[in-house]
């Protein structure tokens, strides 16, 4: 329905002189008895000073567009519009059926470009659930802009550097045969023994020292331990459906003659100094910041090794440099001050600080998950634990199945739940999970969305052949079910372009569970295999065949996949 919405936005633009494609806000009203389309009329009568009553009487015949629309009804302040919807609902089968894959998208972003980085866990432990949030948001938003035809590069900050390498370095020389699944626990061990143990803690900082000063040996102990963290991380996003394209280690930015030059312009605002500890510090205050927490940003130690924001000011650069039109960073809320901090001394320096994303926490019954602490739950066995109840109610449903389609099934069906139960929330609310209900077939689940697709494979298996494609000129449409089916489908690309706007992937999940609930409507109404005549037969066939492929390509942007059978 977007062409019918271009075709009335122009049609009105054209017409009265002063107003713009956005001053024309059209929705859907409430009840589908009050039309398909809702006009307001408030907002465009003060802005061209013209009566409500004058302005409707003059619109009406101008968008009642032929043969769109059948009539057009006057409704307080609102223009409502009553769709052709034979000659409409036939039109939004034929899109999705000639768009297929890429049916939704626009193709906003031909020829532009899009960098999002996210993730870029420390390499200390497994990725807990909390983290993951980040890599389901950051996947998601790639997801969609690749989806809209941008030029897609995916980055994973490689926090290869820092403290707490240091200290992981020193206590793997000390443990035999530290693996990836023994990391955290030896983590939370090194930060304690840190915490009493100042010798112990000086070591790690002069580790560091030794690394950025080009110490061979240190390097390797370094790359040694992080490749070894990565790889374990990445198997267990993979499990999520969570890939990267480029790995940008922190350790090849200790320096970068680009950033020198900020400096230099930071000196002349008078924004750079030594403190009392002998640290280069940048004083944001002198760059209209205007509070005191915060003010100071360090950027080298008193014995010139870097700091992490250094490092981090001179990737960002870099990023920069890479010429997308969509520079996008996914961040915990509590990374906003050091974000803004990050973001002032860029763009005093004449730099575009890339756009974040902030997202809130799955929380524990406890409270906030910390890695330092050691009170997470990790993302590898969240999933196991997923999977194995899942492969219970699969086991139950689909007794007929191999016990390996059976484990293929409940493997999808476990990602489905814990991808769905996080990105429905907008990212900036809290998520608390509950498992058992996240995996249940029924409610706003990812397993329910699933099962909405394999209900209608099954409509299209009882059928037996293929579903033509061709749509008949009249397209019959009986019942209000199979209309508002249709309307939602046709919702779609607006969709897209609103998740892509607010880079919020949780409009995408909203949609979905929508049309679910709205197909399961016109499931119990419509008799589909059984309708009363061929012809209607095959419009539902075709309104079904329709929805699947909606429903598939929306499931595809939240990074959850449809089995062919539950």
């Amino acid at each position: 329905m977007l062409d019918i919405i271009k075709k009335i936005k122009d049609v009105l633009t054209n017409h009265f002189e002063g107003i713009q494609e956005k001053d024309i806000l059209i929705s859907s009203p409430p009840d589908v008895k009050m039309g398909d389309i809702a006009i307001p009329l408030f907002a465009l009568s003060k802005k061209l000073n013209v009566p409500l009553q004058n302005l409707a009487e003059r619109g009406i015949p101008l968008v009642k567009i032929e043969p769109y629309v059948d009539k057009v009804e006057k409704a307080g302040g609102y223009l409502n519009l009553f769709l052709n919807r034979s000659i409409v609902g036939g039109q939004i089968i034929q899109q999705v059926f000639s768009k297929g894959r890429l049916f939704g998208s626009s193709m906003s972003g031909k020829g532009k470009k899009a960098l999002i980085e996210h993730t870029s866990i420390n390499p200390n432990a497994s990725p807990h659930v909390g983290r993951a949030r980040n890599a389901m948001i950051g996947d998601s938003l790639s997801r969609l802009f690749r989806f809209e035809g941008y030029d897609t590069e995916v980055h994973y900050y490689v926090n290869d550097m820092g403290r707490q390498i240091g200290l992981l370095v020193l206590i793997s020389d000390e443990i035999e045969n530290l693996d990836f699944n023994g990391i955290l626990q030896a983590y939370v061990h090194a930060n304690q023994r840190a915490e009493n143990d100042p010798e112990f803690a000086q070591k790690g900082y002069d580790l560091l020292a030794q690394m950025e000063q080009g110490n061979e040996e240190v390097r390797k102990k370094f790359f040694k331990v992080t490749d070894m963290c990565l790889k374990g991380q990445l198997g267990v996003l993979r499990r999520l459906g969570v890939d990267y394209d480029y790995f940008d280690r922190e350790s090849s930015f200790i320096e970068s003659e680009e950033l020198n030059k900020v400096l230099d312009i930071l000196k002349t605002k008078g924004a750079l100094f030594v403190d009392e500890e002998q640290r280069l510090t940048v004083d944001l205050a002198p760059l209209g910041y205007t509070q005191e927490e915060g003010r100071y940003f360090v950027l080298r130690r008193a014995n010139g090794s870097s700091m992490y924001g250094y490092r981090d000011l001179a990737y960002t650069i870099y990023k920069g440099h890479r010429g997308a039109d969509e520079d996008i960073i996914v961040l915990g809320e509590d990374h906003k001050l050091y974000l803004q901090q990050i973001s002032l001394i860029l763009s005093s320096a004449g730099y575009t600080p890339p756009s974040p994303v902030f997202y809130s926490y799955i929380l524990l019954k406890e409270g906030k998950m910390s890695t330092r602490q050691g009170n997470v739950v990790l993302l590898s066995d969240f999933l196991d634990s997923a999977s194995a109840l899942a492969l219970e109610r699969v086991q139950e449903q689909c007794k007929e199945l191999s016990e390996e389609e059976q484990k293929l099934i409940a493997e999808q069906v476990a990602v489905s739940a814990i991808r769905f139960a996080v990105l429905r929330v907008t990212p900036t609310k809290n998520v608390i999970f509950d498992i058992e209900s996240a995996l249940s077939f029924e409610g706003d689940t990812g397993p329910y969305l699933q099962y909405s697709c394999a209900r209608i494979k099954s409509i299209l298996r009882k059928y037996g052949e293929k579903v033509p494609t061709n749509i008949l000129t009249s397209f019959p449409i009986r019942q209000n079910e199979e209309w508002l089916l249709l309307r939602k489908i046709s919702e779609f690309p607006l969709t897209i372009l609103n998740s892509i706007e607010q880079h919020n992937p949780s409009i995408i999940a909203g949609f979905a569970l929508d049309l679910a609930h709205i197909f399961t409507s016109f499931y119990h109404s419509c008799p589909v295999l059984q309708a009363e005549n061929e012809e209607i037969r095959m419009a539902r066939l075709q309104i079904c065949l329709a929805t699947l492929r909606t429903m598939q390509n929306a499931l595809h942007l939240l990074g959850i996949s449809v089995p062919e059978r539950m």
